[in-house]
C-alpha cells in the first residue's frame, strides 16, 4: 500500500513469502532539483507475520516513526 505522509511518499507493500508475510517500506521525497522522486530509506525486513494486514501496519508504524524523526 502506497501512501503519503507529511513530505514524503511511502510504499509499506508486504512481501508474500509462502504463507508468511514480511513488512518492509520505501521511503521517496522530491528531489529539489527537478523535483523528481528520490529513494531515500528501504526498512529491509522488518519481521514476518501472519497476514498481510499485520505486516502492512509494522510497515507503516516503522515509516511514520522514520518520517517523524528526519522529517524537515
Amino acid at each position: 500500500m502506497q501512501f503519503d505522509y507529511k513530505e514524503f511518499h511511502i510504499d509499506a507493500s508486504p512481501l508474500d513469502e509462502g504463507g508468511r508475510y514480511y513488512g518492509r517500506a520505501k521511503i521517496y521525497r522530491r528531489s529539489t532539483v527537478g523535483g523528481e522522486v528520490v529513494e531515500v530509506k528501504y526498512s529491509g525486513d522488518l519481521g514476518d507475520y501472519p497476514s498481510d494486514a499485520d505486516a502492512f501496519e509494522a510497515a507503516r508504524h516503522w515509516a511514520i516513526q522514520w518520517c517523524d524523526e528526519h522529517g524537515v
